[in-house]
């Protein structure tokens, strides 16, 4: 059975401002009784194409939802997986307590660096207390992943994040490259190698570290990146509005106004489209490419607007 993924900003106010937010409006909430219909389409979904759900809560900073709570617990009642992505800030002893009785399957923190860059990026005092967090919930037994974003502030910080994850005993760490609308962010194709042949030579000190996403394998050798949007993926924002992959910006509906999923993701052009097979200029030769598939569109997309363009880090 294929798993389907459900990445569902159920708010989009933060109790941070990070650098690299790609988040305009920070204030609306999906109020419950949204969110208890949405969840029923989604159930409905699934069930109509044999899937298997997964369910990434997440903002904004989902903790900041009054019904926070109330809603993982629904989802779990349906026996539908869950995630949350969060910044780690709001987790206190009594939270991750609360948040082991859910069983989630992870709980993704974000850390962008040592103290020093991890709070220029995303608040002072937020690395501290993101730690703290992390410590809360392996206390709880709860899988803890580790979410770094690149980009030119932090891109030689990765070996410095791997030993704090290692130190406190975090499951996985993973990385992948910023889009943002300050194009002063995005790292050159140099930075990219560099980065990617550290992560390969840290990933044999520490297991934990996963390199498996879009031209990271290349330092090993290895493949087998593809990109889920329009396949198996579906994000829906605070305000109802569905996206195919929310660091592409193509709103394809709003999940208020669609009785059904189903038919609606099924005839969508935008999801057809990335859901069809890429041939990049400049790619048909390399060994890779069928199981690369030009590697990562969104990041592709931000720097220069094509969508079937050929990766812009690639090295190869």
């Amino acid at each position: 059975m294929h798993r389907h993924f459900l990445q569902w900003h159920i708010t989009h106010e933060c109790n941070l401002q990070c650098l690299h937010c790609y988040q305009e409006d920070r204030h609306y909430a999906m109020p419950y009784a949204e969110m208890s219909e949405t969840l029923d389409k989604y159930e409905e979904y699934i069930k109509a194409e044999g899937f298997e759900g997964q369910i990434n809560l997440t903002g904004g900073e989902p903790l900041l939802h009054p019904d926070f709570f109330r809603i993982a617990a629904d989802i779990r009642s349906l026996g539908i997986r869950l995630g949350i992505l969060t910044n780690g800030t709001l987790i206190n002893e009594d939270t991750a307590k609360a948040l082991a009785g859910l069983t989630p399957v992870f709980v993704q923190v974000s850390l962008d660096g040592s103290e020093k860059v991890h709070d220029h990026i995303r608040g002072e005092g937020s690395f501290k207390k993101a730690l703290k967090g992390i410590d809360h919930l392996k206390t709880q037994g709860i899988k803890v992943l580790v979410s770094f974003t690149v980009m030119q502030e932090n891109y030689r910080e990765f070996r410095k994040v791997a030993a704090v994850c290692a130190s406190h005993k975090a499951d996985k760490l993973w990385w992948d490259r910023v889009v943002t609308d300050d194009a002063a962010q995005y790292i050159t194709t140099d930075q990219f190698k560099e980065i990617s042949g550290s992560a390969a030579r840290l990933a044999k000190k520490y297991p934990f570290i996963s390199n498996t996403r879009a031209l990271q394998w290349i330092p090993e050798g290895g493949c087998g990146y593809e990109c889920s949007a329009g396949k198996r993926l579906l994000i829906i924002l605070a305000n109802g509005d569905m996206m195919a992959c929310r660091r592409l910006p193509f709103v394809i509906g709003n999940i208020g106004q669609v009785p059904r999923l189903q038919p609606m993701l099924k005839s969508n052009d935008i999801m057809k489209k990335l859901a069809a097979p890429v041939f990049p200029k400049g790619c048909k030769e390399c060994p890779h490419f069928y199981k690369c598939a030009g590697g990562a569109r969104c990041v592709t997309y931000a720097q220069t607007g094509l969508l079937n363009a050929r990766d812009v880090n690639c090295y190869l």
